[in-house]
């Protein structure tokens, strides 16, 4: 499995790996890296959004044959952003089709993680964002 910590280094990302950690881990991994805390419930909310918005978009690139042992995306709460149900439902699609995914299909996905990491890099993680 993919340590975060290392992800800081270009040639140790890996989105594959990064790909199959649940959100809740992709945020404790960070959290650990990070001086401040989230001192309010929002903000913890925000940081696991965030997550999850990333995982669902690295996970709709998954090629067919890495899809292995990568469970489904969880049921979008009416509660969420819009962006993350939209990243939530693309993953299912992709996954649902049991084929790649199509133009479009890449086009949320990439979206979905370009505003993760632009909302990773407001939070502090810059040089993970970039990657």
């Amino acid at each position: 499995m993919l340590d975060l910590a290392r992800a800081e280094s270009p040639s140790d990302f890996d989105p594959v790996a990064t790909a199959k950690l649940r959100a809740g881990e992709i945020v404790s991994r960070n959290s650990r890296q990070r001086t401040r805390r989230v001192s309010s419930r929002t903000g913890a909310r925000r940081i696991i959004n965030t997550g999850l918005l990333l995982q669902a978009g690295l996970r709709a690139l998954l090629p067919v044959h890495e899809r292995r042992g990568v469970a489904a995306a969880r049921t979008p709460s009416p509660n969420d952003p819009k962006e993350l149900i939209l990243a939530q439902e693309n993953y299912t699609a992709v996954f649902g089709s049991g084929t790649e995914a199509t133009a479009a299909q890449r086009a949320t996905a990439m979206a979905s993680i370009e505003l993760a990491a632009q909302q990773m890099e407001k939070a502090g993680y810059t040089v993970l964002a970039k990657r």
